[in-house]
């Protein structure tokens, strides 16, 4: 299943440390292996809010690449993990998150996707950061109506570009993001390629995002071409059980997003047995 492993390897090592996402990306398309990433951080077990801390270190625990998270902005401009503009879904609180304040967000708790409150309280980027250096894990940044090229200044002063995988939705933003650093890579929807083949992007941290189910063989053989990377989601057929991660497997799909992050490990290997840099 994973023929040539041992010499991708060897080839993609750096002298300490992660590899940068682009490298990561890499090697899961030339080692033909499939990378987890954990669907908001959490949600997936009782207990394990979404967008927590917790969430991101059960994330590595299970042996997933990455953990999305929903970053927005308080009203003080902290940046915090969030998915909703309101507090009422996932936490303790009630509110808007742009007319409330850091202070007035600490107080409060993470609820668990059974409305259970939780000893996770809402946490910043900062801290999200803190996490990925400690456990390895790599972040993908979904931007709630924030500036990519702040993200990508912040990332690059963290000292976490190459952990960083930024969600953006046009060339242009991706154009701002490479101008801060081309080591945070970026997933884009590729709805029109020829704009992204003849914008000045380079590719090497490009994830092409596919939505939801596998790319027809064409696109995908023609993605691969270009050394681009490709990322799906199931979350529906997570949820009733009829996904078939051999198939998208064979397909050749690097990235998986998964509500399921266990089964999916399960299904494709922990990714750091194959794509480490020591």
């Amino acid at each position: 299943m994973f023929p040539g492993v041992s010499l991708i390897f060897l080839s993609l090592q750096i002298t300490s440390g992660l590899l940068p996402v682009s490298g990561l990306l890499d090697c899961a398309r030339e080692a033909d292996i499939t990378l987890v990433a954990v669907h908001r951080a959490g949600g997936f077990e009782p207990g394990i809010p979404e967008n927590s801390l917790s969430g991101l270190r059960r994330a590595a625990e299970l042996g997933a690449a990455f953990a999305e998270i929903d970053l927005r902005e308080t009203a003080d401009g902290e940046i915090i993990l969030m998915h909703d503009a309101t507090l009422d879904r996932t936490t303790t609180a009630s509110g808007t998150v742009a007319e409330l304040t850091l202070e007035d967000l600490q107080p409060h708790y993470l609820v668990d996707s059974e409305g259970h409150r939780t000893a996770d309280r809402i946490p910043t980027l900062a801290e999200a950061f803190e996490i990925a250096r400690e456990t390895g894990l790599y972040l993908e940044l979904d931007l709630k109506g924030l500036s990519p090229a702040r993200i990508a200044e912040l990332a690059l002063a963290e000292g976490m570009a190459g952990q960083s995988l930024i969600i953006i939705y046009d060339v242009e933003e991706a154009g701002a993001i490479q101008a801060v650093s081309t080591d945070i890579g970026i997933s884009l929807p590729f709805t029109d390629r020829d704009i992204v083949l003849n914008s000045e992007l380079q590719f090497s941290s490009l994830l092409a995002w596919a939505g939801r189910g596998v790319p027809d063989a064409r696109t995908e053989a023609f993605l691969t071409g270009q050394g681009i990377e490709t990322a799906i989601h199931d979350f529906p057929a997570e949820a009733d059980g009829s996904i078939d991660y051999d198939f998208i497997d064979a397909q050749h799909i690097e990235l998986l997003a998964s509500d399921n992050p266990e089964a999916a490990v399960r299904a494709f290997g922990r990714w750091n047995s194959y794509c480490r840099a020591d």
